[in-house]
């Protein structure tokens, strides 16, 4: 009995499906193209070749953006030399002095003289 209901399933499947498949096949296959149909046609080189150009040009312009905006949110993080003034060259040297008689590496008499030696 089991084996007659499990049938019953597949054979009314078939029975509703058998019209759906008739309609199917009758329909009218689509006509070729008229004689003046030129394919691929005039926009074809727009979006084959001629749009390499363009996507490349985006894609630069896309990464140029992000590089900028990505230096300007960093702010003054995005020096990438020495972070001392341009203007005087002896700055940094004065800088390490300074720093080297705060820690006490050299007194006061020799800070002195490098002192001098530098600013002449």
């Amino acid at each position: 009995m089991r084996k007659n209901l499990s049938v019953l399933p597949l054979l009314t499947f078939s029975a509703l499906i058998a019209p759906v498949q008739v309609i199917a096949q009758t329909q009218q296959q689509p006509s070729a193209p008229p004689q003046d149909y030129y394919w691929p046609g005039p926009w074809h080189m727009m979006w084959g070749w001629g749009m390499f150009p363009m996507m490349l040009l985006f894609f630069i312009l896309f990464f140029v953006f992000i590089f900028f905006f990505a230096r300007a949110c960093m702010g003054g993080m995005h020096r990438w030399g020495p972070s001392h003034p341009w203007g005087d060259p002896t700055h940094s040297a004065l800088q390490i002095l300074n720093e080297r008689f705060a820690k006490g590496e050299i007194n006061q008499a020799e800070y002195e003289e490098r002192r001098r030696a530098l600013r002449s």
